[in-house]
């Protein structure tokens, strides 16, 4: 009898034993995690990641959904963007912006209006010209699946820009030329 109560007192230590030790690796990993911030959105850093022949300058996006960035080409020639556009999401061919300007077009609706000397201007790149080896500020709209891609102060946003541009002397592309991951400021 005594050795039937040893085999279960072993048994409930063993239990005891195998169950504790994981919770203090669980315990560990959570504090971990919680120590190094990984969780925490408004601690992500934004980035850009352009294409090739492209690069993001600097680049921010407001909590109205306008994004500024400043974008260049190192293409080796002259290119004319006749529009931009920012999405959360690629269309379904792959090719162009799943929500807004979805064909990377230069009319002033996709664009926000600005007011410069106390006159109202808008933003749109109609037909600018863009030198290899230099760069541009551009404002546009970010769009999502509800609109205008708005967002409160800290918060993350995912997206991607596209350009719709012409080499002098061919037709013109519409070609993502940057992937986004940014915190609204």
């Amino acid at each position: 009898m005594l050795q039937k109560k040893a085999k279960k007192a072993q048994a409930a230590i063993d239990f005891m034993m195998s169950y504790g030790i994981a919770l203090v690796i669980i315990t560990v990993a959570v504090s971990v995690i919680y120590e190094t911030s990984i969780l925490i959105p408004s601690l992500t850093s934004s980035s850009c990641t352009p294409s090739p022949g492209f690069s993001c300058d600097t680049f921010a996006l407001n909590r109205t959904g306008i994004l500024n960035i400043s974008l260049s080409q190192a293409t080796g020639g002259a290119v004319v963007v006749q529009g931009v556009a920012c999405s959360t999401q690629i269309n379904g061919s792959g090719i162009g912006p799943k929500y807004g300007n979805f064909y990377v077009t230069g009319n002033a609706l996709w664009y926000p209006a600005v007011t410069i000397n106390s006159v109202l201007t808008n933003t749109a790149p109609n037909s600018l010209l863009l030198y290899s080896g230099s760069g541009t500020l551009l404002r546009l709209n970010c769009y999502g699946a509800g609109g205008i891609a708005k967002g409160s102060p800290g918060s993350s946003f995912i997206g991607y820009i596209w350009l719709n541009y012409s080499v002098p002397g061919y037709g013109s592309t519409t070609q993502q030329v940057a992937s986004l991951s940014l915190v609204y400021t």
